[in-house]
């Protein structure tokens, strides 16, 4: 019995340190404890987000739209002639003509020389095997060529040109005549009462608003061409649309505005005649074969194919503040077969 007892109470210590030595290796096989989840308040997660659109819109996004352009004039299709340095208007000033009507004598024919005109530098003049664009081109003039004769009576076809035979150093046939002019010497024309004559006619016709007059001082084939800016588009008349300039109508597109790019419409009473009533009626300075004008940013000269034409210059000056009010008109006058006529009109003013 007492045997018995021992063993049963000597095994209890053994199962007991067994049981605890399981415990010890239970707890170091447990995976350790997780951090405890700490959330974000409210106040924080707006701070966060206020910061995010702070910097969202600090930085700019980059535009796909292209940058703003400014509308300037178009420059000539064309390399502008050589600008020269005008002397004083004083040294070659005559005064506003008043004289009295004198008929020109026409030369012979055979005496007589013409040149291109109206033909662009990068142009040429065609010179036809017949009267009219239906013929094949036997010569081409370059836009200065001289010395042409006119070999005998012109036709005038259906739309209303005219066309004569010519010789010239390149060889002979018909050509436009609307495209040459007679060669006249400087000095001759600017000292032409008949030139004179057709300056104060033309005054005349502009003060009185008289088409009946201004249309005697155009050739009625030759035409008028009429600019408000040496770079802008012509607008060409016949002589016989000049009479009406005065009523109205029509109306005209005349280019674009210097500055804005802002397109230029309306009759000529509207556009030119203003220009012409303060600028050619109230000119102080006349000057022959010379471009007399006030300060300006913008080129003047004569527009490409106008310089075989001799011209007179009227110039109204600018007062002394602003001195950027001034106004020029160019009047190119044409000789043809002995008599004169009024070709063209070109305005100047300051351009930016």
């Amino acid at each position: 019995m007492s045997v018995n007892r021992f063993r049963y109470f000597g095994a209890q210590p053994i199962r007991l340190l067994a049981l605890a030595a399981a415990l010890v290796m239970l707890t170091a096989c447990e995976a350790p404890a997780e951090p405890p989840l700490v959330l974000p308040t409210i106040a924080a997660t707006a701070v966060a987000a206020t910061a995010s659109v702070a910097t969202a819109t600090v930085e700019p996004l980059p535009s796909t739209e292209p940058p703003p352009t400014v509308t300037l004039p178009p420059a000539p299709t064309t390399q502008p002639p050589t600008v020269t340095q005008l002397p004083p208007a004083t040294a070659t000033s005559v005064a506003a003509p008043t004289v009295t009507p004198v008929a020109p004598t026409p030369p012979a024919e055979s005496d007589t020389s013409y040149q291109v005109a109206f033909v662009a530098s990068n142009d040429t003049l065609n010179v036809r095997a017949g009267p009219g664009v239906d013929y094949p081109t036997v010569v081409q003039l370059p836009p200065d060529a001289g010395g042409i004769a006119i070999a005998g009576d012109g036709q005038t076809l259906l739309g209303g040109s005219t066309w004569v035979p010519v010789l010239t150093a390149a060889g002979e046939g018909w050509v436009n005549s609307r495209f040459l002019t007679e060669s006249v010497n400087r000095d001759d024309f600017c000292a032409d009462p008949a030139v004179a004559e057709l300056l104060a006619r033309l005054r005349a016709a502009i003060a009185a608003q008289d088409g009946a007059q201004l249309q005697s001082l155009v050739h009625p084939e030759r035409g008028l061409r009429l600019r408000v800016n040496w770079w802008n588009e012509e607008s060409f008349l016949s002589g016989r649309e000049t009479r009406t300039l005065f009523t109205g109508q029509p109306s005209f597109e005349w280019g674009i505005a210097d500055g804005s790019g802002l397109p230029i419409e309306g009759s000529f009473n509207e556009v030119m005649l203003p220009a012409l009533q303060q600028d050619l009626l109230g000119a102080t300075v006349w000057t022959c074969d010379e471009i007399v004008h006030g300060p300006t940013a913008g080129a003047v000269v004569l527009p490409e194919g106008y310089e075989p034409l001799r011209f007179f210059s009227a110039h109204r000056a600018a007062p002394a503040d602003p001195e950027f009010d001034w106004g020029t008109w160019v009047i190119g006058i044409d000789r043809w077969r002995g008599a004169y006529y009024l070709s063209y009109l070109v305005h100047y003013r300051y351009e930016i």
